[in-house]
């Protein structure tokens, strides 16, 4: 197995069971889900803190999305930030 897919970090926006959303384009992540590899181990990191971390991960989908930022203020408009939501499944169900 090589290297790049045992331990892959993300820093994401928002996260849940199924999926996640990173700001922009992430090749790496573009790269696995094409080549539909197995992550070992799947780190997601928000503002620099870990939030979750998923074993033996394989992405299912991709699709491009637009978020809005964490703090809203009523001075500015907020602009909207575009972003890619990952799906994945966790082929380690004994948990």
């Amino acid at each position: 197995m090589s290297e790049d897919n045992r331990l892959v970090e993300v820093e994401v926006q928002k996260w849940d069971g199924h999926s996640f959303i990173v700001e922009s384009v992430n090749d790496q992540l573009e790269k696995l889900l094409k080549e539909q590899k197995i992550i070992r181990t799947l780190a997601l990191r928000h503002n620099g803190n870990m939030v979750r971390i998923c074993r033996d991960v394989i992405l299912k989908g991709r699709k491009d999305c637009y978020f809005a930022p964490e703090l809203e203020t009523t001075a500015i408009k907020n602009p909207l930030y575009q972003g890619t939501t990952f799906e994945y499944e966790d082929l380690d169900n004994s948990l």
